[in-house]
């Protein structure tokens, strides 16, 4: 995919309507006991077993869970690598999220969210060879659970899987770059040179095929791109370790985000 393809894909995806711009609300889900969800006709509760909520509503309704509509109550496993399951009413959207399996909330995304209207673009750095890095990664004898801080304080302590560290050199200096996994996938979390200065502040992503044991690893950080809280103060993200505090400007990948009035952030 060239630069300029990931690019447009990022685009359909932050402005679809379970896009990070349409996400307009979170209601935890703490009891046993079925609570209204927002304007839905709809209500949720926690299961006996975890791993998800239960949604109730009438056929009638028009509230659909994976397609299908809700006539009473069903389970609605939390969201999945690849975007299922949604739970939907007219312009409204819904996934189950959970920052490690302790606790769930519902994430609610709005067609006509104000960010939408308010967002114009993405600010990029020009593509640059010279920020494809080779690096090794070590996998750790067992997969550790690394407490994390996220913007939204009351979420510090979650933990993230965490299989092993990434050795890479930037500029003459050596890092152990802690990444987590999503799905079949790693997340690295860091900060940089132009953090809060020329990019997003705290932090960007960098996404990369999770290695199934020690091995070689390429960092492409042409494709970093900004976090979920860049696009809705509704988002908990986490925050770069200060392991992964990288002192060298990377001027790669998404840089900020511009909007043409009244968005959120900048």
């Amino acid at each position: 995919m060239t630069y300029a393809e990931w690019q447009s894909e990022r685009r359909s995806a932050l402005t679809s309507p379970t896009g990070n711009l349409a996400l307009v609300g979170y209601q935890p889900v703490t009891g046993h006991e079925p609570e209204p969800i927002g304007e839905l006709p709809a209500s949720v509760s926690l299961p006996e077993a975890g791993g998800g909520v239960l949604i109730t509503a009438a056929a009638g309704s028009g509230v659909s869970a994976g397609g299908q509509v809700i006539d009473g109550t069903v389970f609605v496993n939390r969201l999945q690598p690849d975007g299922t399951p949604i739970v939907r009413w007219g312009r409204y959207s819904l996934d189950v999220f959970s920052l490690d399996g302790t606790d769930h909330e519902l994430r609610i995304y709005d067609s006509q969210a104000p960010n939408l209207a308010s967002f114009d673009h993405v600010e990029y750095y020009t593509e640059d060879p010279r920020l494809v890095v080779r690096g090794t990664y070590h996998a750790y004898p067992e997969l550790q659970r690394v407490p994390w801080d996220f913007t939204r304080a009351s979420d510090s302590g979650h933990s993230k899987h965490v299989p092993g560290i990434i050795d890479i050199a930037i500029e003459g200096r050596q890092y152990s770059l802690l990444a987590f996994h999503d799905g079949a996938m790693l997340v690295l979390v860091f900060s940089d040179g132009t953090t809060g200065v020329e990019s997003y502040a705290p932090g960007r992503f960098l996404r990369l095929a999770a290695p199934g044991s020690t091995s070689a690893v390429t960092l492409d950080f042409n494709r970093t791109f900004i976090p979920p809280c860049g696009f809705s103060d509704y988002y908990s993200c986490p925050i770069p370790p200060p392991q992964n505090r990288i002192a060298a400007p990377i001027r790669g990948g998404e840089r900020r985000v511009r909007w043409s009035h009244g968005g959120s952030h900048g």
